[in-house]
């Protein structure tokens, strides 16, 4: 099975392609997915899974999502899509606190339970899941002043990952979320 990642060269990304043998796109190989989404969209057909992890700061991630269910839909292709979402659009925050992060994560999502729904009425031979998290325990945050000592492990969604694709060929899990106390000690 191969796999294909953006982001792939730090936090998450990377821990991806290191648990799962996959290969990494991202801006530090020449991949960016603001000014590259067509290229993105191409090489992704030589692959059985895409994770759409890379986050620019705008709705790229989202363009890219719907410029590659297009591409798969024309190809006949069959795999999976898991986009990378977060729990943050779960919640309402003033706009300075991080609501445009929250808006591009919840039109992800939604966009990403469109393609679910099209998997499921037979519209497209692919499936779409989309991983939400909280505050990730990697470097990044940890480094970050507002670190509490905890966060959701990249074991487990990479484990999570491990299950999406294992599942039965009429099956797809449209989204899993993880959740974590921040305060309690690990």
């Amino acid at each position: 099975m191969k796999i294909l990642v953006t982001g792939g060269n730090r936090g998450l990304g990377k821990h991806i392609v290191e648990k799962m043998n996959a290969d990494s796109i991202s801006r530090s190989n020449g991949h960016n997915i603001c000014s590259d989404i067509n290229k993105i969209v191409n090489l992704s057909l030589e692959y059985d899974v895409f994770i759409n992890n890379a986050f620019s700061g705008d709705f790229s991630q989202t363009e890219l999502y719907y410029k590659m269910f297009d591409a798969w839909k024309i190809a006949g292709k069959t795999g999976q899509i898991i986009n990378i979402g977060s729990s943050g659009n779960k919640s309402i925050a003033g706009v300075s606190n991080g609501e445009f992060y929250r808006v591009t994560k919840a039109a992800l999502e939604h966009a990403s339970k469109q393609g679910t729904h099209s998997f499921r009425k037979n519209d497209v031979p692919f499936k779409t899941s989309l991983i939400n998290f909280d505050r990730l325990d990697s470097e990044l945050s940890r480094s970050r002043p507002t670190w509490t000592g905890n966060g959701v492990s990249m074991d487990d969604i990479v484990n999570i990952i491990e299950i999406i694709l294992k599942g039965m060929h009429n099956t797809c899990i449209e989204e899993v979320t993880f959740a974590c106390n921040f305060f309690m000690k690990s």
